[in-house]
């Protein structure tokens, strides 16, 4: 018996050491350092959403600007191409002028040879009648024309 009453003011003894181990200023100090934690918490995440909003802001921006320089590149592209078209339109018309104006060329050219085919005829009229006058040879000689 005196062995259990031992015990039991052993144990009272010993809640009583750990009571005074934790007091009430210790839970009240704990109390505040969870606080001043919530606290540090709300501003670390208020301060990663500001950081995650100029990101997106940033990466609107890049976007943006991607999407401007996607549009100025398209732009000179198409130019180019117009520029490209123009000028196969611009031979092709030039070609079919050309060609057209060295068929007319050619036409004349046959024009003068068919009204030549007089001249012809009177050269040879000339050479014969220079076989019979000297002075008709020497002209046609001066000329080349014998």
């Amino acid at each position: 018996m005196k062995r259990i009453l031992l015990v039991l003011i052993f144990c009272f003894s010993m809640s009583t050491f750990a009571a005074d181990s934790f007091t009430h200023s210790d839970r009240e100090r704990a109390i505040r350092t969870e606080v001043t934690l919530k606290e540090f918490m709300k501003s670390t995440d208020k301060r990663f959403d500001d950081m995650n909003k100029r990101f997106e802001a940033s990466d609107k921006r890049f976007d943006d600007m991607m999407n401007y320089l996607n549009m100025v590149i398209s732009i000179f592209a198409a130019a180019v191409g117009g520029m490209f078209v123009y000028i196969i339109w611009d031979r092709k018309t030039f070609m079919n002028t050309a060609l057209q104006n060295a068929r007319d060329m050619v036409d004349i050219q046959l024009n003068e040879v068919q009204k030549e085919g007089k001249l012809v005829e009177l050269i040879k009229a000339m050479r014969e009648l220079a076989n019979e006058d000297p002075k008709v040879k020497n002209v046609l000689i001066r000329f080349h024309l014998l």
